[in-house]
């Protein structure tokens, strides 16, 4: 069995920190390049649900009427 000194656990948990900082990053900075396209997809989404959302709370000859038309 290896025991650790305290100088090789200590440079063990600043590696592993350092490489979680790392990839902290890295998520954050591909967020941030990809967060001028997401208010418009989620405003897409969003009209797309209340649009769902108001045609659900009609009355079903309301949903006749409209088929007929187009």
């Amino acid at each position: 069995m290896h025991a650790f000194t305290p100088a090789e656990i200590h440079a063990e948990t600043h590696a592993t920190r350092t490489a979680e900082l790392a990839a902290e990053a890295a998520a954050w900075h591909l967020a941030r390049e990809t967060s001028p396209a997401a208010p418009a997809l989620r405003n897409l989404l969003g009209e797309a649900l209340v649009s769902a959302g108001i045609r659900l709370m009609q009355p079903a000859h309301i949903h006749a009427r409209i088929q007929r038309a187009a």
